[in-house]
């Protein structure tokens, strides 16, 4: 395999094509842990009591729906004094893992 061929990954592998990431909405900003709380807890009654939430960044607006095998993903990193807390959610619509014995 030539050293210049990113088609495979180590153990040979072939690489699937992936599409490009697309940021929609990137929110970063001081907050006190008030409002952080807040804005969480805004998120989750939206999805509890109606399964989507929409989020506003100036003139755009998205409409978040997770559907299918929905993925939680919590974070806690530090590097030096500096702290991390991640919260994720992933889905890919239409896909459910979802199985019944009968």
């Amino acid at each position: 395999m030539d050293k210049n061929d990113k088609s495979k990954f180590a153990g040979g592998y072939e690489k699937q094509d992936k599409p490009a990431k697309q940021v929609h909405v990137n929110l970063e900003q001081a907050m006190s842990k008030e409002e952080i709380g807040r804005y969480l807890v805004d998120i989750g009654q939206k999805l509890v009591n109606e399964g989507n939430f929409t989020i506003k960044q100036g003139q755009e607006s998205h409409n978040i729906n997770p559907s299918g095998h929905v993925e939680l993903e919590l974070k806690y990193k530090t590097r030096g004094e500096k702290k991390t807390f991640e919260i994720e959610i992933q889905w890919k619509p239409g896909v459910d893992h979802t199985f019944e014995i009968s």
